[in-house]
Order: C-alpha cells, then structure tokens, then sequence
C-alpha cells in the first residue's frame, strides 16, 4: 500500500502547530477586558510582546505568558516576586526508518519531528522581577 507524501506530512505539520505556544494576541483574545483596562502605552508593548517598568502581573501575563516558575524573595528590605521563563529552543530533525517483515515485504520511512532543546544550544532564563506588584527589571540569562 502506497501513502502519498502530503497524507504524512499533513499530520507531521498539524502536531508541530499543536505544539506551538500562544502568542501575545492568542493570550488578548483570551483576555480582552484585562488587556483593554490596561494603559494604551502598555497595550501596545503588550501586543508587540514587549515588557516595560512598572507594567502589572497581569500585563506581564499577557505580553509573556505563564512563566514556569514563580519565585518570592527579598531585596533592600522588600518584597520581591521574581518569574522565571525558560525557553530551549527547538530545531527540526529528519529520521530515516526501515522495516520488514517475515516474507518478502519490506519496506523504508521518512519522518519530521521537532526537537527540544536543539542540540547543544544552552536554554535562556528571562527573569521579570517585581516589586510591589509592578515589574522594575528584567534580565536575560544563557545557561550552560
């Protein structure tokens, strides 16, 4: 049995969309009143998917999405949230199979995938920092 090349790849490119994370304009559709209450100068940083000092929780959400970690501290005396996002990076890769079976029959595959992290490149740490609620940096970390 023959499958065309269009009848593999079509399931092939719709998991790599399935895996793609939403997107400033995904998360505004979601959340049309937050975004709207906030100030147009946020608004349009938030869209763009940009952070600026003294943005709320909230904008910051919109904007970066969930970080994956949260974390509370201390500075100068003061209550600090720190937000962690973590990204690795992905990268295509290309697999070539082969299979048989007991009789004649044999037969060779092609596959797309998606790989995280993409080989040796280090993930980067986007740290946001707050402090009473409102975001006063932001820093980009590589890792090893």
């Amino acid at each position: 049995m023959k499958t065309s090349l269009p009848f593999v790849l079509l399931p092939a490119c719709l998991a790599l969309l399935g895996a793609c994370s939403p997107t400033p304009s995904d998360r505004i559709a979601k959340n049309t009143q937050a975004y709207e209450q906030l100030p147009k100068e946020q608004q349009v940083k938030v869209a763009r998917g940009e952070l600026e000092k003294g943005m709320s929780p909230i904008a910051v959400l919109l904007a970066w999405g969930e970080p994956e970690q949260k974390m509370a501290g201390r500075m100068n005396g003061k209550s600090t949230e720190r937000w962690i996002y973590t990204r690795s990076g992905t990268g295509w890769s290309v697999g070539l199979g082969g299979g048989g079976f007991r009789s004649r029959d044999s037969g060779v595959g092609t596959g797309i995938g998606v790989t995280m992290p993409l080989g040796s490149r280090p993930p980067v740490s986007y740290n946001v920092l707050f402090e009473n609620g409102k975001v006063i940096g932001w820093e980009a970390v590589n890792g090893f």
